[in-house]
């Protein structure tokens, strides 16, 4: 069996996958939620692994937007515990930071840490 999911390897979505289907599938790692969706549509994937809210930052509209055009439907879903790092150079302190990089949704996720701290 073959999940999709946007993302590299290691990715939340990919993580999921594996809590809901064991270790021993195959993924395809996918650029964007159309592709994922497309993956399954062309029968690259059996299933894809879409994440449609979270508990901090809500729904996660493009990925519904997409859901809701198009043929597939949804057949369950997973919840998976989310962690982030932050990282910086080896020496720097914590109230040396001044910029955060990072994906919009991470960033949500974590605006009350990053302001507690400007």
């Amino acid at each position: 069996m073959t999940v999709a999911f946007q993302g590299e390897a290691g990715a939340y979505s990919e993580a999921a996958a594996r809590q809901c289907f064991g270790n021993h599938l195959k993924t395809l790692p996918c650029l964007s939620f159309a592709d994922i969706l497309r993956a399954v549509e062309d029968k690259r994937a059996e299933y894809a692994m879409l994440p449609t809210e979270n508990s901090i930052e809500g729904a996660v509209g493009q990925a519904l937007d997409l859901l809701a055009s198009s043929s597939l439907v949804i057949e369950g879903e997973a919840y998976l515990h989310v962690h982030h790092c932050l990282i910086g150079h080896p020496h720097a302190s914590i109230e040396e930071i001044r910029r955060v990089y990072s994906h919009p949704q991470a960033l949500g996720q974590c605006r009350e840490f990053l302001e507690g701290r400007s």
